[in-house]
């Protein structure tokens, strides 16, 4: 081999060496960032009785609106649209994505779309999604498959579906028990 040869050589392997060493050492950076207590939870009206039934779990803020990325009766494009104009915030543990109830769990709502926000703006978050209400108001004939189809959108995107939903209610907007078995699923795995 020549001099010139052995001297191209080491310095591709050099580059290739501080490209990767630059590479681990942000990366190790960027996950030492995340604080393990903020995990937020993100959507409709559902979204307090799931806050109030973790004790992992909190919203942004107990006032709802954008700048919180909760409110009752909005759907998976406004919750878009808000987190899109949300800060990034790398320091954040995990998102739970409690949204569709109010879409009628339209499986054709940009779903993609929304993730992709959420890992822009939360990139070292784990997702999980609750699974929302059905069997009254607008939601009264909607069927546990379509509820599936919708959150298996959600689960091919990476996102952790959370088990049980909060299911056929005659109302969701109340302390049920059902939160509170979802408040506990949520404990036991974030």
């Amino acid at each position: 081999m020549t001099k010139t040869k052995k001297i191209i050589l080491i310095s591709v392997f050099s580059a290739v060496v501080i490209g990767l060493s630059a590479y681990l050492i942000f990366r190790k950076k960027k996950k030492g960032m995340v604080d393990k207590a903020k995990n937020y939870v993100i959507g409709d009206s559902q979204t307090p009785f799931i806050d109030k039934n973790s004790s992992k779990v909190s919203r942004i803020s107990e006032t709802s609106g954008e700048e919180s990325l909760w409110k009752g009766g909005m759907g998976l494009n406004w919750l878009k649209e808000s987190v899109e104009k949300f800060p990034e915030s790398p320091d954040v543990n995990s998102i739970v994505i409690n949204i569709g109830t109010n879409g009628g769990f339209n499986a054709n709502e940009d779903i993609q779309g929304l993730v992709s926000a959420i890992k822009k703006k939360f990139p070292n978050a784990d997702l999980y999604a609750v699974q929302g209400s059905w069997g009254w108001g607008g939601n009264k004939n909607v069927t546990q498959e379509k509820v599936k189809k919708y959150y298996d959108k959600f689960n091919q995107l990476g996102v952790k579906i959370i088990n049980p939903a909060i299911g056929s209610v005659s109302d969701p907007h109340g302390n049920l028990p059902i939160y509170a078995e979802i408040g506990k699923a949520l404990d036991s795995i974030i």
